[in-house]
């Protein structure tokens, strides 16, 4: 996992890097649109007290605001929110109490993607990376509130990309697809001291121009 945490962060810089070189010129068309997702996460936990896990399905959605630097970069913030977790969760310590734990959190996130597209209308296909910060608003541990088992922020890294369809007037509707991965512990006590999430997240987004 320390080698895929190196690799995401590689990503991220180099897609920072060539996005911020592309040329901006001063005929550009600069646009402000604002979108709303929602869709299907699947999440587990990884870390050295995990010994074996599985994806928990869950909800995702929220809303996002999108700047057009130019054609080929834009800037996109989200608000959303997610329910994560993992199921069949056995940790390293072979304790029998931990045998089948299956771990609920509701996260509220907000990434901040960077964008490279490639206008070929009516179809746009994107790629992406940036930083998300998640704030834990509960967690729950076989069905009983364990909020103390685990720290209320989590930092990941979100690598993902999409395909849109032009509706026309500023409008578009996309399929995206994106993978977080966890680079902070979210343990904060007993068996769950060192682990932390990851996730696949499919979504359908509908997006207007201001």
């Amino acid at each position: 996992m320390q080698l895929l945490k190196s690799n995401t962060a590689t990503l991220i810089t180099t897609i920072l890097l060539v996005s911020f070189s592309l040329p901006v010129s001063s005929q550009a068309q600069s646009d402000t649109h604002v979108g709303i997702r929602g869709g299907v996460t699947q999440a587990t936990f990884y870390g050295d007290d995990v010994a074996s896990n599985d994806f928990r399905p869950g909800f995702t959605g929220g809303v996002f605001l999108t700047y057009d630097v130019n054609p080929q970069f834009s800037v996109q913030p989200e608000v959303l929110y997610s329910l994560r977790g993992a199921k069949n969760h056995f940790s390293t310590t072979n304790s029998p109490d931990l045998n089948d734990v299956r771990v609920s959190q509701d996260v509220i996130e907000i990434p901040v993607l960077f964008k490279l597209n490639a206008p070929l209308s009516p179809i746009t296909p994107r790629i992406y990376a940036g930083p998300a910060l998640g704030f834990i608003t509960g967690s729950d541990v076989n069905g009983q509130e364990a909020d103390d088992a685990f720290t209320d922020v989590d930092f990941s890294g979100v690598v993902g990309g999409e395909i849109a369809y032009s509706l026309g007037e500023g409008t578009e509707v996309a399929l995206d697809g994106r993978y977080n991965v966890g680079l902070s512990s979210l343990g904060d006590a007993g068996e769950f001291e060192d682990v932390s999430t990851s996730a696949f997240t499919g979504t359908l987004s509908l997006r207007f121009s201001l």
